[in-house]
């Protein structure tokens, strides 16, 4: 093989490879935006409190409803345990919220989950408290 025809076969392979490549990401990004569009479908909502210590960490919470429960799930990431107050609001609700509350205490260094039964109500927000009484 002469040198020119190899280097148009080395252009044409780079050329084949670089069409492939340029494709790649794009169907990756669109099955990124595809799962993001399906977890938002599903309803997953997510909320978080700061810690006291180590300073720039977070307890972690997301959730999901079901027809007669919800699933509270944490991630924290503090050295110490963490309370908060969830508020559930009343499905259907426009404008007045009705809400009840719920409290849940998660040690330190700790992932998990825990369910709530609350067949007319769905979670809405996270707040910390000092402690759950």
């Amino acid at each position: 093989m002469t040198r020119t025809k190899l280097a148009s076969v080395l252009l044409g392979t780079a050329a084949a490879a670089a069409l492939l490549l340029s494709s790649a990401p794009a169907s990756a990004a669109s099955t990124a935006t595809k799962a993001g569009t399906a977890s938002a479908r599903a309803g997953i909502e997510r909320d978080s409190v700061s810690c006291s210590k180590p300073k720039g960490k977070w307890a972690n919470y997301s959730w999901g409803e079901g027809n007669t429960t919800a699933t509270i799930y944490f991630n924290n990431h503090c050295s110490h345990k963490v309370s908060v107050k969830i508020m559930f609001v009343r499905k259907g609700s426009v404008g007045d919220k009705a809400a009840k509350y719920r409290c849940m205490t998660v040690n330190g260094n700790t992932k998990g989950k825990k369910k709530f039964y609350a067949a007319a109500y769905k979670p809405y927000s996270v707040t910390r408290v000092a402690r759950c009484s």
